[in-house]
């Protein structure tokens, strides 16, 4: 293809040229400058450098962003003051990033201008309201100033669209207003997200009938779904606090039961459904560690319903005992009976019988007679009425001693039909 060329014949179109190459040089000098200076400000690890990034790209509000970082870190206080001056430029060359504005109110609430960090703020949450970090960030500036009215409507506000500032907002409310929950749901919402939360925080203060009727607000379904994980972490603390009554009640949600009466119930009392031996529920039947005895079930010898419980000893010193025992929520000073029923083939010189063992002290409060040696299906029985420091009860199979030091056991017996009335 033929070359073209053009002739420039005035020096009118020599000086255009001109004008043009030395226009187009000075934009590629200005273009390598901003470039450099904002790729050195992205990488800079030390306020010198991001000094240099804005001398090659004053008008970028990046490399401001990054020396105002870099001066900060520093800690000093003259570097502090240029911190804050790097924030105001940065905001200034980029007036519409609200990330700007809440790293510029954020410094200048740590450097004591709290009135000119709420402007900051407030520009902030103007342009992205939504933006959770922003509105709780004003909210608390704000309740520094004694805003509590408008303070709390900010902390609100990212608590109801923020889940990782709802415990926040309540310590924050807790404070203020000295632990009054009707304060605290007055300012910072009654939803069932802010009761479940709360509830979890009134427990960490021991107050436990507080947090009990704060759960228990709010709506079943919600309980055992939308706020699942909080209702088992209330749980296991209410189980490892000792208060049984009301972990039995927050299952009973958490199975679906709802305001069903739970206490005084065993469960799996007919040994019918799956009865799990390991990772079983805190009110489940419990196995002991152990080799003896052997502990299972039975679907041809059973007084009613598809299985029984059999256990089986063969133990020649009687010495190894492996524990099984429920524990049951109860109301305390209430009386109770606990029934049952046995078949037993056993060669022993012990005896067995069930006890009823107080949870909070475990002391025996009732047991059964022993059971015999050799029986068909026979019942058992022992009233015993509930202690009032208790919050539940154990029920347990336990093995009285013999007059010897050596008592061996051999054999089997079969339970079913337990029952708490």
């Amino acid at each position: 293809m033929p070359i073209k060329t053009f002739e420039i014949n005035s020096n009118r179109q020599r000086i255009f040229l001109l004008v043009g190459v030395i226009v187009a040089a000075f934009s590629a000098i200005l273009f390598f400058k901003w470039s450099f200076g904002n790729t050195i400000s992205l990488r800079a690890e030390q306020k010198e450098v991001a000094d240099v990034s804005t001398s090659f790209a004053p008008d970028d509000p990046q490399t401001h962003y990054a020396s105002a970082v870099l001066h900060e870190r520093s800690f000093l206080p003259e570097d502090f003051e240029k911190s804050v001056a790097e924030y105001e430029k940065a905001a200034a060359l980029s007036p519409n990033d609200f990330m700007l504005w809440l790293a510029l109110g954020k410094v200048r609430e740590r450097n004591g201008d709290t009135e000119n960090a709420e402007k900051a703020l407030r520009r902030a949450v103007e342009l992205a309201p939504s933006y959770v970090d922003a509105r709780w960030t004003l909210g608390n500036n704000l309740l520094r100033q004694g805003k509590f009215e408008e303070g709390f409507k900010e902390i609100r506000a990212s608590a109801d669209n923020g889940e990782k500032y709802v415990l926040p907002a309540i310590a924050t409310a807790w404070t203020i207003f000295d632990g009054d929950t009707s304060q605290i749901r007055k300012n910072i919402g009654d939803s069932a997200k802010l009761n479940a939360f709360l509830a979890v925080f009134l427990l960490n203060q021991n107050r436990f009938d507080d947090a009990f009727s704060t759960w228990n607000s709010i709506s079943g379904v919600a309980k055992s779904e939308a706020y699942r994980t909080q209702s088992e972490e209330i749980y296991n603390r209410f189980l490892s606090a000792g208060k049984y009554r009301y972990a039995k009640k927050i299952k009973a949600a958490l199975d679906g039961l709802g305001d069903a009466d739970v206490f005084g119930k065993i469960t799996s009392g007919g040994f019918d459904n799956n009865v799990r031996q390991e990772k079983s529920d805190f009110f489940d039947w419990q196995f002991g560690a152990g080799a003896q005895p052997l502990i299972g079930y039975d679907d041809k010898i059973k007084r009613s319903g598809d299985l029984s419980l059999v256990i089986i000893f063969n133990s020649p010193d009687g010495l190894d005992f492996r524990n099984f025992s429920q524990t049951v929520a109860v109301e305390a000073g209430k009386a109770y009976s606990f029934k049952g029923f046995y078949r037993a083939e056993l060669k022993t010189a012990a005896t067995l019988r069930w006890e009823i063992v107080n949870a909070t002290d475990n002391s025996v409060i009732s047991a059964t007679d022993s059971i015999a040696a050799n029986a068909d299906w026979t019942s058992f029985e022992s009233g015993f009425t509930v202690p009032q420091n208790a919050e539940a009860v154990i029920i347990r199979l336990a093995r009285v001693k013999c007059g010897s030091t050596i008592c061996p056991i051999s054999g089997k017996v079969w339970f079913d039909d337990f029952s708490i009335n």
